[in-house]
């Protein structure tokens, strides 16, 4: 065969390749369209039959897919609020909606699985439950945790040690999510989230977004163990501000101790925490420490201590405007520019 010949012929061939594969992409396009357009059509028919709110006949259902069914459900659960939604919840679980969905959370890529869990969380039946106490041990650890979200906020009796170790949490896992966990859970068992603080040799994480779950709750009885735990852990610790945060948060009298010796951490960030609890608690006792604080090094220990001394009230004020008047150097500085941003120049 001549070189020209083989050249015509591989021209030949790729010819057709291109031509074949233009074709079926043609082809899979007009596919794509049909079933959109019948998509589009089933939910066009559907809709009406959904809004109406009554029970739907089967023989209506017969050419309506079974995920427009559920899709389109959905859809309208999440658009409407109160008595409407609930009209609408009843609706898709006569319809065979939780079902569906269940059996989408056992399979496909874990965006499927994690779609069909929010849809499966807007229903309260026992199907339902089950199925998301299924996706607690689900292989993607973002599902898993999603399901006991929804679980907790739903009311589930859920045991948080055993939560700790199938959620892998503490560990690469945002403190945010853990604390709502957590704080969803504390809303009607605190003790189990208390138990959690307790625990020795509880991952630091886990125990500090327990103290700052129950500290939204407002439970005070866990002031004496967080003021225990800050006082009886080492200074320049990464805990120790925590601690003191949460004491802040809780803003208990109780936690003054604790608050108090920690304004003489050598951490920065424990002495600026301890200056913004003294000022949440109102430790009149701390005023003569906060006012040294007005000249510490670092200026966000020196901002969050006039804060702190405004927070306490008229003798916090009275030495801020003396340190404004007579101090020197940053105390004046932060003294003044406090007073100042308050209006209290």
């Amino acid at each position: 065969m001549s070189a020209l010949l083989l050249i015509w012929t591989v021209s030949l061939v790729l010819a057709s390749a291109a031509v074949l594969v233009m074709g079926t992409l043609v082809i899979l396009r007009l596919i794509s369209s049909w079933r959109h357009e019948r998509h589009l059509a089933a939910r066009r028919r559907l809709a009406p039959l959904l809004l109406e709110g009554g029970e739907i006949a089967p023989e209506a259902l017969r050419r309506i897919p079974d995920h427009v069914v559920t899709d389109l459900s959905l859809d309208l659960i999440q658009l409407v609020r109160g008595a409407e939604r609930e009209a609408f919840i009843a609706n898709a679980t006569r319809l065979g909606v939780p079902a569906r969905l269940a059996r989408r959370l056992r399979s496909g890529s874990p965006r499927d699985r994690a779609t069909a869990l929010q849809g499966i969380a807007q229903f309260d039946g026992p199907d339902a439950r089950a199925a998301l106490h299924r996706a607690l041990d689900d292989r993607n650890r973002d599902i898993r945790l999603a399901a006991a979200q929804a679980l907790a906020a739903k009311g589930e009796p859920l045991d948080p040690q055993d939560l700790v170790r199938r959620l892998e949490l503490g560990v690469n896992q945002s403190s945010r999510v853990t604390i709502s966990l957590f704080q969803a859970i504390a809303e009607t068992r605190p003790d189990e989230i208390k138990a959690l603080v307790l625990q020795p040799d509880q991952n630091l994480d886990v125990r500090i977004a327990a103290i700052e779950a129950l500290a939204a709750t407002g439970d005070y009885s866990l002031v004496p163990v967080i003021a225990e735990l800050a006082l009886a852990v080492e200074d320049g610790s990464e805990e120790l501000p925590r601690y003191l945060h949460a004491l802040g948060k809780l803003e208990h009298p109780s936690g003054a101790r604790a608050v108090l010796a920690g304004l003489s951490s050598g951490s920065m960030a424990a002495r600026a925490a301890a200056a913004r609890a003294a000022g949440r608690i109102a430790i009149p006792d701390s005023i003569e420490r906060l006012t040294q604080l007005l000249n510490d090094r670092e200026w966000w220990v020196r901002f969050r201590a006039a804060e702190a001394l405004i927070a306490i009230g008229e003798p916090g004020v009275d030495r801020l405007r003396y340190a404004a008047a007579s101090g020197y150097g940053p105390a004046r500085e932060a003294a003044s520019t406090m007073l100042a941003e308050r209006g209290l120049a």
